[in-house]
């Protein structure tokens, strides 16, 4: 049976996370290496440009697979040079996914999103929940730090000082802190999350494909770039907009629409 369940229509590909007797773990099953070929395959369909990301269970991710911590097993088997390979080989691959990809991601977080789960949540460019949604940095506890990459994308949602405070007390936030920490967009009741996410993705992948690719990158570099490269940047991909049909499109559709208001 599928860790991952993947459906596809009118340019959204919504992937559930589909293991609730593990909480969702990414590892210790087939969960992750599974995660990881389902965004590729959606990446490389130029009929998708928007990921959805939802969970079955009671949780959306409890992140690493603490038996298997303890038993020394799958990832976290062998010595460290072994241990280090392997987390650059899977759960930091899902991180450079989600950082890099063209998509556009949205978290639909019914649940508790712990450790590697929450990075997963941090991940997405959009992030909505419900009242169930808490969110906890815990490697601390565990007497281990994030090997996944979430010490770098959890300051950028939160700042560094809120981000410390998390990571070193491994706090958990509830779903109304998350909306005022930035790390969700806004949390709507149970029964309304999936429609609420599924109009807010059909929005965005109705919107010319090509600009939303190019909005999103210039988006990402914002974070890094001072203000005169950027504006080069942005220049650059705002002249590649305006040679695509689709803008061509656009265009013309906006002119008709004025032209029946005279």
């Amino acid at each position: 049976m599928s860790s991952v369940k993947t459906s596809l229509a009118e340019g959204v590909a919504v992937m559930t996370l589909a293991q609730p007797d593990t909480r969702n773990a990414l590892t210790g099953g087939e969960m992750l290496e599974e995660l990881i070929d389902a965004i590729d395959d959606a990446e490389t369909d130029r009929d998708i440009g928007v990921l959805v990301l939802q969970a079955e269970g009671p949780a959306f991710s409890a992140g690493g697979n603490v038996k298997d911590m303890a038993a020394k097993e799958g990832l976290f088997a062998g010595n460290p040079a072994q241990i280090m390979e392997k987390y650059r080989e899977s759960i930091q691959q899902l991180t450079r996914f989600m950082a890099t990809t063209d998509l556009v991601t949205i978290a639909a977080v019914n649940g508790p999103a712990i450790g590697a789960g929450f990075d997963l949540v941090l991940g997405c460019d959009l992030r909505v929940g419900t009242p169930r949604a808490r969110f906890a940095h815990t490697f601390i506890e565990m007497g281990i730090i994030p090997g996944d990459g979430g010490a770098w994308l959890l300051p950028r949602v939160v700042g560094w000082q809120r981000a410390t405070e998390l990571s070193l007390t491994a706090r958990s936030i509830d779903a109304d802190e998350a909306v005022r920490l930035g790390v969700l967009l806004s949390v709507v009741p149970e029964n309304k999350i999936e429609d609420h996410v599924m109009k807010l993705a059909r929005s965005i992948a109705s919107k010319p494909r090509p600009a939303v690719v190019l909005a999103k990158r210039l988006l990402r570099q914002s974070k890094t770039m001072d203000l005169d490269p950027f504006l080069e940047f942005s220049a650059a991909l705002q002249a590649v907009a305006h040679s695509t049909p689709e803008h061509e499109t656009a265009i013309n559709q906006y002119i008709e629409r004025l032209k029946g208001r005279d």
